[in-house]
């Protein structure tokens, strides 16, 4: 049954922002009113006790229980009665009024429109309820917990001969089945027949399975709660895309999810902003579908966000970086870029990286074994515009510079970096020559052994030719032409030069 103390706290209430909406004291904290000759009541909720008939001879079946409270310092316990006018009495506990009848087919509970003692306004449309309960029920006796959102175009009321009424916009039960001595939690969705707004909402509370409720059965509730979910917006992919001038970049999809309060066609907007976070208009043609493909004519970057209108909130998806580049503005070369020819763990030639229009926002040198592909960065990373070889290890190496012009990503001309070991072949007492001749390359070579290895490169570092030196005296039958880059290889030791063939 309500009391003044629920006026006052909502005339104090009423300067605050707007929040979602709740059942009415739904942890049973609030006030316990006296009724007389029984057990109190939590204010906000009735039983028999204050029933529109019979309360005189019902028995008292809803009590204050202080013991093992849920949460805070309260929660109800529901019994049911002992045998009465040979019915047995349901333990009952509503936010409406209980109509007691002796014929249990005849009793409901019900909102009265007519009296705030015995109704609860509510005009949300929660997505699903939870609370917590114990049971102990007698037989297979079983609860419920059920809660009736409608309007007010007729009475609303649980049970209804036929279901559902005209009047219901939404419902939820829990059937409560499960014997448990400790807490457990439920959780029940709410199933809505239409996309009206309710005036009301109904909850009704019971330890018995209605007109076949056994005596005994016994049921604690406490912490009653409606969920709102979110409302959620996202667009994917949401990498940052780096495209160029009036080219297509990749599709981007709003993905929209709505929640019960939802009611009104759901529509979309795609908007964009120089600006991160903040400054969004529309396109010069709205988009206005589930998808968009970016295309802008203007270099630069943009940020592309989807607005999402559910009829109750407008929501505004994650931001997706869009930078934008003019393919023939933006440029890095590196100079010198003939092949180098170097000791390992000695300082080649010293690169630079020459940036245009303007200097880069950012550069990075790589390195790769493979021309063309697989660049990678060099263990302390190199970032100035200068950068000078040098490599510990034998072996061919690409080198590469990669510029940053806000976001405008810039790759440089390939530089080959040929590195022999700082060894050498001890020449001491070495006999030694290479020259081509119109049979191809003739090597003399007097320190040898079958471990030999005779290599020969383009300028560009691309090896072209390979074969054993097996002898002081050999010839390789080598159909080129041009300058190359010769190796002779034994252990860890190399001889290294150029050749004109």
């Amino acid at each position: 049954m309500k009391k003044t103390l629920l006026i006052v706290t909502t005339a104090l209430l009423s300067g605050f922002s707007f929040a979602q909406g709740q059942i009415e004291n739904p942890g049973f904290e609030g006030a316990w009113q006296d009724v007389a000759g029984a057990e109190d009541e939590p204010i906000e909720w009735s039983s028999l006790k204050t029933a529109d008939a019979w309360t005189t001879f019902a028995p008292v079946v809803a009590f204050q229980e202080t013991g093992t409270p849920h949460s805070g310092t309260y929660c109800i316990k529901l019994v049911n009665g002992p045998l009465t006018f040979g019915v047995v009495p349901n333990g009952i506990m509503t936010n409406g009024q209980v109509h007691a009848d002796l014929d249990p087919e005849l009793g409901y509970v019900s909102t009265i429109t007519s009296n705030a003692d015995w109704n609860t306004p509510f005009t949300d449309r929660p997505d699903s309820l939870v609370g917590w309960f114990k049971y102990t029920p007698t037989s297979t006796d079983k609860g419920k917990v059920e809660v009736l959102l409608h309007d007010d175009t007729q009475t609303g009321k649980l049970p209804e001969a036929t279901a559902p009424q005209p009047n219901w916009v939404g419902k939820a039960r829990y059937n409560v089945t499960t014997s448990t001595t400790t807490w457990v939690r439920f959780s029940v969705p709410f199933n809505y027949f239409n996309n009206n707004t309710p005036d009301y909402i109904l909850v009704v509370l019971t330890s018995g399975d209605s007109t076949q409720a056994e005596v005994g059965s016994t049921m604690y509730i406490d912490d009653l709660e409606l969920i709102y979910n979110p409302l959620l917006v996202d667009v994917t992919p949401s990498a940052t895309q780096n495209i160029d001038m009036g080219v297509n970049g990749t599709t981007l999809t709003v993905n929209a999810t709505p929640n019960a309060a939802v009611v009104s066609p759901i529509t979309q907007e795609w908007k964009y902003s120089t600006t991160s976070g903040s400054g969004y208009v529309s396109f010069g043609t709205p988009e206005t579908g589930t998808t968009y493909t970016p295309n802008f004519a203007a270099a630069g970057i943009y940020y592309v966000v989807c607005e999402v209108d559910f009829g109750t909130q407008v929501v505004t998806s994650n931001e997706v970086e869009i930078v934008v580049t003019d393919p023939g503005s933006n440029s890095v070369t590196i100079s010198p870029s003939a092949t180098q020819n170097i000791l390992a763990n000695t300082n080649g030639t010293t690169m630079t990286a020459t940036e245009s229009p303007s200097a880069a926002s950012s550069r990075e040198w790589q390195y790769s074994t493979t021309s063309g592909s697989g660049y990678v960065s060099f263990g302390t990373p190199e970032t100035g515009t200068t950068y000078t070889p040098n490599f510990a290890s034998v072996g061919t190496y690409y080198i590469i510079c990669e510029s940053d012009f806000a976001g405008d990503i810039q790759i440089s001309n390939e530089v080959t970096i040929m590195v022999p070991s700082a060894a050498g072949i001890d020449q001491d007492n070495l006999q030694f020559n290479i020259y081509s001749t119109s049979n191809g390359i003739k090597i003399s070579l007097s320190d040898f052994d079958s471990n030999t290895t005779f290599k020969l490169f383009t300028l560009d570092g691309k090896e072209v030719y390979t074969s054993f030196v097996n002898a002081e005296n050999t010839l390789h039958p080598v159909n080129l032409s041009g300058v190359f880059v010769y190796q002779i290889i034994k252990g860890d030791r190399v001889i290294t030069g150029k050749i004109q063939l």
